[in-house]
């Protein structure tokens, strides 16, 4: 692979010694484990400012190689944890490029992606509105559950999922080990008050946008009540502000890390609400808003329009951009720049660290990848009706795996999560490399 570099160490209950350093594509010998602790912590300069590090591990210096965990690098040093065992192991470290100035940065990071698995949804039933959640759910397999046309996934600190699951008017959390759980509503749908009280016992009404905050707190757009609620990380809901009217064509949420502003996707109107102006319109008029994100750095945000068939950037003086899509549902495609190709409906938007971003089609069924210079590549195939293959097989292998994408997130780990179809499922790419 272009733009690799290789380092080897050895790792043995009583000490760790460093092989020589292995190159590979001629590329310079200055990556380096700087350490590597009886505790697991390992640390490497000279990597790649915008890349891959992939950790490997094996019995013996000639393999068999194990990829285990990849790390995003943004500068020329990191550091991660690793699990050690009692017996010898080699441990390999594998930096690629995956900034625009590699010709090999795509495929760099599409080859540090692997399997596609679901880990929540089991499908049966796609009526909208409809509530499919039955109490023997609780805390069993999540994967054995119905969800009801869910929306949007994160994962938070502690890697469970928080899932908001529009049609059983509840947030669900699904746990590291598999099983599924009520965070908030009680999946019966309507209004019991504003709280403060456990998320548990208040009621939320068609929920459908959320947003994670990086302490774990979580905001949910609760629709049909024309309400942004606070569910704070000891489990204890609030309502934020109300509006003066329903937000029943919601979908995007954003809310600032310091909580002083959120905005919120209201059907054509994107609104602004800060604790002393309260809830504004913005003059922009769109179409049919879906998702939206914001970036703290420059205040710009992140706008899907699914019937303008584009995505937008909206400088903090509201000037709008056309960043995807050609204002059709066709046109362009892989490897073509983003500005000319169609997204059906484009959904759901998400950044990668090296400035590349995710956007996915609600009706296409799509997921694309554009790189930090504009172009385009697809990076999951979908199409209409109820697509669900491709679990424990790498995820770019060919044929239709999703249906209409909902939203893509990542966890701190780099997995990508990915919320789909109307039958409802939650599906997951390990960001873990197929090969070493």
């Amino acid at each position: 692979m272009n733009c690799a570099r290789l380092r080897l160490v050895w790792v043995t209950g009583l000490g760790i010694a460093c092989s020589p350093l292995v190159t590979a594509q001629g590329t310079s010998a200055d990556f380096r484990l700087s350490a590597l602790e009886r505790d697991g912590a390992l640390s490497w300069s000279n990597a790649f400012s915008i890349g891959v590090c992939s950790v490997q591990t094996a019995p013996a210096p000639g393999g068999p190689w194990s990829p285990q965990e990849n790390f995003f690098t943004t500068n020329s040093v990191g550091q991660a944890r690793v699990t050690l065992v009692s017996s010898n192991l080699f441990f390999r470290l594998l930096a690629v490029d995956i900034s625009t100035n590699s010709p090999q940065h795509y495929t760099n990071l599409l080859y540090s992606y692997g399997r596609l698995e679901t880990i929540a949804g089991k499908g049966q039933y796609s009526t909208d509105k409809q509530n499919n959640w039955l109490p023997k759910y609780e805390g069993g397999p999540a994967t054995n559950a119905n969800l009801s046309r869910p929306h949007i996934a994160f994962a938070d600190a502690a890697d469970n999922i928080l899932l908001v699951d529009e049609g059983s008017s509840s947030v669900l959390k699904i746990t590291p080990a598999g099983t599924i759980h009520t965070y908030a509503g009680n999946q019966i749908r309507g209004f019991n008050g504003d709280g403060p009280a456990p998320a548990t016992t208040l009621q939320l009404n068609y929920p459908n946008g959320g947003w994670l905050l990086e302490d774990g707190t979580l905001y949910v757009m609760d629709t049909y009540n024309g309400k942004i609620r606070r569910i704070a990380t000891n489990g204890i809901m609030t309502t934020v502000f109300t509006t003066t009217a329903p937000i029943t064509e919601g979908r995007g949420l954003w809310v600032k890390s310091d909580e002083s502003v959120i905005y919120f996707a209201a059907g054509t109107k994107l609104k602004k609400w800060t604790p002393a102006g309260g809830v504004v319109t913005l003059p922009n008029t769109f179409r049919d808003l879906g998702n939206i994100l914001g970036d703290e750095a420059t205040g710009n945000l992140y706008i899907t329009d699914r019937d303008a068939y584009r995505v937008y950037r909206m400088s903090s003086e509201g000037i709008l951009t056309t960043i995807a899509g050609n204002g059709a549902a066709s046109g362009g495609g892989d490897g073509f720049s983003a500005l000319q190709t169609g997204l059906n409906r484009p959904r759901a938007i998400w950044f990668l660290p090296n400035g590349g971003y995710f956007v996915s089609e609600h009706d296409g069924s799509r997921i694309w990848y554009v790189d930090p210079a504009g172009i385009i590549h697809l990076w999951l195939n979908g199409a209409a009706g109820n697509n669900h293959t491709g679990d424990g097989d790498w995820f770019h292998t060919s044929g239709f795996k999703v249906s209409k994408v909902r939203s893509v997130t990542t966890d701190r780990h780099g997995n990508l999560l990915i919320v789909e179809n109307d039958y409802g499922y939650v599906r997951r790419i390990n960001f873990r490399r197929m090969t070493p």
